[in-house]
């Protein structure tokens, strides 16, 4: 299955009074490059029960105007230090009302069908849900490193050892993450991971392969490859033996590529 075209789609904005399944939350600092193309595919969703909350960092490009486009207004959530997503995140949590969160970055796709995913999943007994990721575009070095996290992630849920892999962009039941305390805002990374491990304590955390996410490999890119893999593994190594991370996840740079630049050389131009 391959991502969804990037024409402008429905509006996201509720109906004063609607119900809300989902609760979508996005973290932003200046994501003019990405967030028009996540909200598009979230416009693109077969269904309609759901909320998107922009957490802002305080973005200085047009983040905001972007968030209009589709009848949404950003929440500013200031940061407290570099990479401060966990405060965000949390702050979303407060403010949803969905019976389940949906934690998204900005440069990242959804396919049309991850939420009615979610709720089966959920639905039958999961207390947590994460989808198969995998590069918009990407070099085939790229997508055999994601396809390695996705069969490490798989094998998590039929083991129940969380976790063998990395991923973000998680589906939790509300109460769930707000029993066990949101996320941690002590943790310069790892933070997704922290939160997923605490909540699979609870109950069954399902990996599913039935949608996708579709993200940039920017992050690749801007550490290299093996770059990329030696700093999660110091990441890790930090955080099950000293139980922290003593340096900051930093923010992107701004030269670095995102979603934009994947779909113009995916389309040779």
């Amino acid at each position: 299955m391959k991502p969804r075209g990037v024409t402008v789609g429905k509006t996201l904005d509720q109906v004063e009074g609607a119900e809300i399944l989902f609760s979508v939350i996005i973290p932003t600092l200046n994501e003019e490059r990405n967030l028009k193309l996540c909200l598009n595919s979230l416009s693109k969703l077969t269904r309609r029960d759901f909320e998107v909350l922009i957490m802002d960092g305080g973005s200085r490009d047009a983040t905001e105007e972007i968030a209009r486009l589709y009848g949404l207004e950003l929440i500013l959530v200031p940061k407290k230090r570099p990479h401060d997503v966990s405060g965000a995140r949390n702050e979303g949590i407060r403010r949803s009302r969905g019976a389940y969160v949906f934690f998204l970055d900005a440069d990242i796709l959804v396919d049309a069908n991850c939420l009615d995913v979610f709720e089966t999943e959920l639905t039958q007994g999961a207390i947590g849900v994460c989808l198969k990721v995998l590069p918009f575009g990407g070099h085939w070095i790229e997508r055999s490193m994601f396809e390695f996290n996705n069969a490490l992630c798989w094998l998590s849920s039929k083991t129940h050892i969380y976790q063998l892999s990395y991923f973000t962009c998680h589906c939790y039941r509300r109460e769930s993450v707000l029993t066990v305390g949101g996320f941690r805002e002590d943790l310069n990374s790892c933070e997704d991971m922290d939160l997923s491990m605490r909540v699979s304590l609870m109950g069954k955390y399902i990996f599913s392969s039935k949608s996708t996410l579709w993200t940039s490999p920017r992050r690749v890119r801007q550490w290299s490859h093996s770059g990329y893999v030696l700093k999660y593994l110091k990441f890790l190594l930090q955080y099950y033996l000293l139980n922290k991370i003593n340096e900051f996840y930093e923010d992107m740079e701004e030269q670095v590529t995102g979603l934009v630049d994947e779909i113009k050389l995916s389309r040779g131009s």
